[in-house]
């Protein structure tokens, strides 16, 4: 019958493994972990467009009701919600100011409004907003 070679670990084949992965595990650990939080990242943002697109929408909606037209574009008409109903991360305001044609700050109405709907989510303060420019015509 033939004995087979048996073979051990050394000791010092046990250290360096363990040196090894004591040098290279915690860096590829911290990867991980960013990565895992970064995922909310690409979520939050496609809601926060969803929601400010909605209520964009709803300002549209509201310039095309009825007789009320250009008129009803006041910030009185789209208080700022915070949280948005549904979404307790987030919160969105409507901000509404004269420009010029030339889309420059204009003090008095000359005809064009822009509209900005700004969303802002949390945990990392994060905002995104989107704009439009309505004429009184």
């Amino acid at each position: 019958m033939r004995r087979g070679k048996l073979r051990a670990m050394t000791i010092i084949e046990v250290v360096t493994a363990i040196v090894i992965l004591s040098v290279g595990l915690p860096p590829l650990i911290k990867a991980f972990a960013d990565s895992s939080n970064q995922s909310h990242l690409p979520v939050n943002s496609t809601i926060a467009s969803f929601l400010a697109t909605e209520r964009m929408e709803q300002v549209v909606a509201r310039r095309y009701r009825n007789n009320t037209g250009y008129a009803a574009l006041i910030a009185a008409n789209f208080p700022a919600e915070s949280p948005v109903t549904g979404f307790p991360r987030f919160s969105r305001t409507v901000t509404i100011s004269e420009v010029t044609n030339a889309l420059s700050p204009s003090g008095t109405a000359v005809g064009y409004r822009k509209v900005r709907v700004t969303v802002t989510w949390q945990p990392n303060n994060s905002s995104m907003s989107i704009e439009r420019v309505f004429a009184d015509f």
